[in-house]
């Protein structure tokens, strides 16, 4: 995220974090869905070809 669209959301009362910090996951949990995900991504570019 652009630091400038940081700083205005912030001032108007937002908290900007990540994913992770929202939905509270660990490090380990963190990982296991980028592994997920990058999974899915590659299944879906093979059922393209």
């Amino acid at each position: 995220m652009e630091k400038i669209k940081k700083e205005l959301l912030e001032a108007k009362g937002w908290k900007v974090g990540t994913v992770a910090e929202f939905l509270e996951l660990t490090p380990e949990e963190a990982a296991l869905v980028e592994i997920k995900l990058a999974l899915t991504r590659s299944s879906k570019k093979k059922e393209k070809s």
